[in-house]
């Protein structure tokens, strides 16, 4: 019996299945080698080591066997080095054909003691399956199918990171094309379609940046109705992955306060970030933002300006070009940086500053001020002109009758 914090791995069932007659033919087909119900542990300590590194610590050797073992690392230091070759497909000794391997019902926990992150993979059922490598034919053979469907949310946060919590579920369907066909190297291609049919998350860094970007900031205020803990339905997104480059495309994602949609690549081994996102407030928000932007036009409306501007008139003004047609708040983004340092720009619409919107306001009432001074001057003269006319026809009835 071994108490239940000291388990590496249990399970409920193991499936292992193998078909020996096409050995004979050079072939290797596995029909099925999966994991039920597994239970997974794994620690990282203080010093880099994980609580199964003592299962891959050989036993303790003899003298003998250890004279032995020296002599043959000299004899292999004494060998003139050579370069360690990438693996090609035609170093696989058998074609492979392989059903199906992965577990069902999985459950992992991982907890770092180096950083203070715990993580837990629940309701695992991940597995790739029609397996079929053939060096012989790569053309019509070197493919792998996966699926995975899991919840994977953290039990602690490290210090600093891209986010500090989150519950999230996926669900990915693929294939992976594991041989480059022209160079024969190992150099896996991948396609993905992953969903996420639920999710939150709290203290995203890229979403943080996008709702308080500064070009808004100072223009209409940070959204703070928007939460920090932001939740999703259906989310999803297609994914290329090549030669560490992983390119998105028709990503989606959602709730009641926003939508967004959103593409680019990241560079894997830097996550570095080159993307594009584009959000849409939902319509009850219009309003919030604009009586945000009608508090900060206050500041910025002084003297006898306020007598003909109004804040509410200049909110009008400044939030007319975020609206699209249906009235809601549409802006575009680029984002940069890495995950843990986003760099977010608003790239659509170009917003300028509030006092300058406050400047256009009061230029045009002034200008309406004038035209109304001037309508004003033009009408008072034609009602001169015309009381003249009046008078002039008056002198000459007189003048007729006079003649008559």
């Amino acid at each position: 019996p071994v108490a239940d914090a000291d388990i590496f791995t249990s399970m409920k069932s193991i499936s292992f299945k193998i078909s020996f007659p096409p050995l004979l033919q050079g072939k290797f087909v596995l029909n099925e080698l999966m994991l039920y119900t597994p239970q997974i542990n794994i620690v990282r300590y203080k010093s880099g080591a994980f609580n199964f590194s003592d299962l891959l610590i050989s036993k303790p050797m003899t003298p003998e066997e250890k004279a032995e073992l020296e002599k043959k690392l000299r004899e292999e230091a004494a060998k003139p080095r050579e370069e360690s070759k990438p693996l090609k497909a035609d170093d696989l000794p058998v074609a492979v054909n392989i059903g199906s391997v992965g577990m069902q019902d999985g459950n992992i926990n991982f907890s770092d003691l180096t950083s203070g992150q715990k993580l837990n993979i629940y309701k695992v059922t991940a597995k790739v399956f029609d397996i079929k490598i053939d060096p012989k034919d790569l053309q019509k053979n070197d493919d792998i199918s996966l699926k995975v469907f899991a919840g994977i949310k953290t039990l602690s946060r490290p210090e600093s990171g891209s986010v500090q919590s989150f519950d999230i579920g996926i669900d990915m369907t693929g294939n992976v094309i594991p041989f480059d066909k022209k160079s024969r190297l190992l150099n896996p291609e991948i396609f993905l379609k992953a969903g996420s049919p639920y999710g939150n998350a709290t203290g995203l860094q890229i979403f943080n940046e996008m709702i308080n970007v500064e070009q808004i900031s100072k223009y209409s205020g940070k959204f703070d109705f928007l939460k920090k803990d932001i939740s999703w339905k259906n989310g999803y997104v297609k994914i290329h992955y090549k030669d560490n480059i992983a390119t998105l495309s028709e990503g989606k994602l959602g709730n009641d306060d926003y939508s967004l949609t959103f593409g680019g690549s990241v560079n894997v081994a830097s996550m570095g970030l080159n993307l594009n996102s584009d959000m849409t407030l939902a319509k009850k928000h219009t309003d919030k933002v604009k009586a945000q932007t009608s508090r900060l036009a206050v500041k910025y409306i002084t003297g006898k300006a306020k007598d003909y501007v109004k804040p509410e008139k200049v909110a009008e003004s400044a939030v007319k070009p975020m609206l699209n047609e249906s009235g809601e708040i549409f802006l575009k983004y680029a984002i940069k940086g890495t995950a843990t340092k986003p760099d977010v720009k608003l790239i659509q619409p170009v917003l300028g500053s509030l006092s300058d919107i406050v400047k256009v306001a009061i230029k045009d009432a002034a200008g309406n001020a004038a035209e109304q001074v001037k309508d004003v001057a033009k009408d008072k003269a034609k009602e001169k002109v015309s009381q003249q006319a009046d008078k002039n026809k008056d002198k000459a009835k007189g003048k007729i009758k006079k003649l008559l």
